[in-house]
């Protein structure tokens, strides 16, 4: 019986991030579709279901568990507030979105149950590993090869058109968009930065690891490429290994000077809102001059008068402007799931709005949970023999870092493939702290 659990385990640890995005059943008036990974994940659920029947649901008096029931319950409250009170939402995109946080937070309960011993944590690893090189392959290959793409970033892209990208594009491997890919790549990557120290041969992690940031750089997203700069050096100063910052800082610096994507777009940044630019004079000439013109370009068609950066101007100016006036309707319950749309690009601001300030206390909650019981194994592991689940604990602990980074200009909680893998993940990383530890 629990080979048939590990093996549903690496199951999900493959199939949720290697099977594009391709719809199986559309649900009318979005395109939001039922996928193949929906009916795995449903059908792991109900084998951890008549599980946790026979053990009397004990699993679910875990603290983290009880924090995650705290956060569904007051979900379901906001969702019947936003739909039938505050009327935000509409019935359809209201439950949708609700039975999708329930969905991800299943696989919460089948990482903490299913994993039983020190051999299977072996497998766990391994599989996390070669998911992370599979996926940046696939990457690759899209990059290279004009391996097909399937996207959700609209609504054409949703009914699984397969695309190829044109030259300087940025990749999205097997996930919905660049930057749930570049998101993803931060596990695996630290996974195997964290395992170095005591791992021999050294030389196949390496390679993979070089395959999986050269993914990193395609994707271009600045935001997550700063998160692992950042939880990177962490993790070699708390694994003891501080003169692995030197080469680690010129991998870091080398592959941002390498990707033109990526540097462009730091330069873009730098460029567009860093950079104190001084103020053009116009004069009334100017206007004169113009009004002569009967072939002036449309201003629709005008390029800006100043550079500036699409991607964060429309987090500035219209993403995060709906979120806070959703959030100041309703201050402690939100105006409920789906309230503010498919994207906020801030999952702060997208908790605030949808959930109130008590879901998003409750959300917090969980987090505060696990880093109070990870802590005693990120600050023994200098002092203790490195093993398999300190390595796994501390490299998932600061992924979780990399992703609240991320949090601040991406909405990877509730995007599904990093939705699904990190809950997964905090089961089996809370496994390893309770059994294994």
């Amino acid at each position: 019986m629990q080979k048939f659990n590990l093996t549903l385990l690496i199951l999900l640890l493959l199939f949720i991030p290697l099977y594009p995005k391709f719809p199986l059943l559309t649900i009318g008036g979005s395109y939001v579709s039922i996928r193949l990974d929906d009916l795995v994940v449903a059908l792991v659920f109900a084998v951890f279901l008549i599980r946790a029947a026979k053990n009397k649901f004990r699993d679910f008096t875990h603290p983290i568990s009880k924090a995650i029931l705290l956060y569904l319950f007051i979900g379901l409250v906001t969702s019947f507030s936003g739909i039938f009170v505050v009327k935000s939402a509409s019935v359809g995109q209201g439950l949708l979105h609700t039975f999708r946080r329930f969905e991800y937070f299943s696989l919460f309960y089948c990482g903490l149950t299913f994993l039983k011993t020190k051999t299977d944590l072996k497998f766990i690893m391994s599989t996390i590993i070669l998911t992370g090189f599979l996926v940046s392959l696939y990457g690759l290959g899209q990059a290279f090869f004009a391996f097909p793409v399937i996207s959700t970033t609209n609504s054409e892209f949703s009914k699984g058109i397969a695309l190829t990208l044109g030259p300087g594009a940025r990749i999205n491997s097997t996930f919905a968009g660049h930057y749930d890919l570049a998101a993803y790549s931060i596990f695996p990557l630290l996974l195997i930065i964290a395992i170095l120290p005591f791992a021999k041969p050294k030389w196949p992690l390496l390679i993979i690891g070089l395959a999986i940031y050269w993914t990193l750089l395609l994707s271009a997203s600045r935001i997550t490429f700063a998160s692992f700069v950042v939880t990177s050096g962490l993790l070699v100063i708390l694994i003891r290994k501080k003169y692995w910052l030197v080469p680690l800082g010129i991998i870091l610096i080398a592959g941002v000077l390498i990707s033109p994507q990526l540097k462009g777009r730091y330069l873009e940044l730098i460029t567009n809102h860093l950079k104190i630019s001084s103020l053009s004079v116009v004069h009334a000439q100017d206007f004169l001059e113009s009004d002569k013109n009967v072939s002036i370009t449309p201003d629709a068609l005008k390029e800006p008068a100043q550079p500036e950066d699409r991607s964060f101007n429309i987090r500035l100016q219209a993403e995060w402007p709906r979120a806070i006036r959703a959030f100041q309707k309703n201050p402690l319950l939100g105006t409920g799931f789906s309230s503010v749309g498919l994207a906020v690009d801030n999952d702060l601001l997208r908790s605030l709005a949808e959930t109130g300030l008590f879901g998003t206390a409750a959300f917090l909650l969980i987090f505060i949970r696990f880093f109070k019981t990870s802590l005693p194994f990120i600050f023994r592991y200098p002092h203790s023999n490195p093993s398999l689940n300190s390595a796994l604990i501390i490299s998932f602990s600061l992924g979780l870092i990399g992703l609240g980074i991320n949090a601040l200009f991406i909405d990877v909680f509730t995007a599904s493939k990093i939705a699904l893998t990190t809950w997964c993940l905090m089961g089996i990383a809370e496994r390893a702290k309770a059994t294994l530890g």
